[in-house]
């Protein structure tokens, strides 16, 4: 059951839902947390994860993907139509519950179907040039930029709504509901660390990626040097959360402490896959600081 799970995209989705979490925390809004807000990641996620796996033709599947993850591949071959089914469902679910967020919310559904497909939309071929998927340093930080910008952006649109709209009066200077250098703060962390863990699961892909000249950081220096560079950045992260000179310091504190304690144990453990780890990773994380701050509220 759980390669299924895995399979289907379940983990990437909690990845998304920690994400939002962890945004909502570090902004200092933890009650924008409701399964509205959830369930609208929850989908959206695995509307993007399941459009770029067995995308929406068989002629636009990437032979890539076979390479690098035969089983997967295989498994969403066999139940491409299923899963097709369920992209279709949860990309309806993401934009009712989208909508009934906010409404500029519910077009974030149509951002992210519009960022998979320039991402990897569909295969390389010769003379088609290099996809964003193919690029050095950017197809990582596009995936980082881009989840940070959807967690951020709808926990400001909840909170906006909550406050009953004023704060995003076009009239006004600044017309976000939280300091300009918290959400700079907040966008820039999350995308540093969400481009750490992507340069982890380029680890995985490492062959395929070099035979498909697929431009990572383990295809330019190695898995094991992309690894240590990987945790030392979020290490760096961590410890620059208790720097940070706006925002909820005990949100800021746990947030360090476990992201620092989950690189170090996922160091520790080395595992031989570890593509699904670190997306149930980053769930496990914003459980538990979820629960500390329940216990400190």
């Amino acid at each position: 059951m759980i390669r299924p799970i895995a399979h289907l995209a379940v983990w990437a989705a909690v990845y998304i839902a920690a994400a939002v979490v962890c945004a909502a925390q570090l902004l200092g809004a933890p009650d924008v947390l409701t399964p509205g807000i959830l369930l609208f990641a929850w989908s959206t996620a695995l509307l993007a994860y399941l459009l770029d796996r067995v995308k929406l033709r068989d002629a636009w599947l990437d032979p890539a993907d076979q390479q690098a993850h035969p089983d997967r591949y295989a498994f969403l071959f066999t139940h491409r139509h299923a899963a097709r089914a369920l992209m279709a469902v949860a990309g309806a679910v993401s934009l009712i519950s989208g909508w009934m967020l906010h409404p500029i919310a519910a077009a974030g559904t149509g951002a992210t179907v519009a960022g998979v497909l320039l991402y990897a939309g569909r295969p390389r071929t010769p003379g088609s040039g290099a996809r964003v998927k193919d690029r050095f340093i950017i197809k990582n930080l596009f995936v980082g930029a881009g989840i940070a910008a959807f967690a951020v952006l709808i926990v400001v649109l909840t909170a906006e709504r909550a406050a009953g709209g004023r704060s995003m009066d076009l009239r006004e200077l600044w017309p976000l509901p939280f300091p300009p250098l918290l959400v700079a703060l907040t966008l820039a962390y999350l995308t540093l660390r969400v481009y750490a863990d992507a340069v982890l699961c380029d680890i995985d892909d490492e062959p395929a990626d070099r035979a498909n000249d697929t431009r990572t950081l383990p295809t330019r220096i190695g898995g094991e040097d992309a690894w240590r560079a990987a945790m030392w950045l979020r290490l760096a992260l961590a410890a620059s959360l208790l720097c940070w000179p706006a925002g909820p310091f005990a949100a800021r504190a746990a947030w360090a402490g476990f992201s620092a304690a989950g690189t170090v144990l996922l160091r520790w453990w080395r595992p031989r896959r570890i593509r699904d780890l670190v997306d149930a990773r980053f769930g496990l994380e914003a459980a538990c600081v979820w629960a500390v701050l329940r216990i400190m509220s």
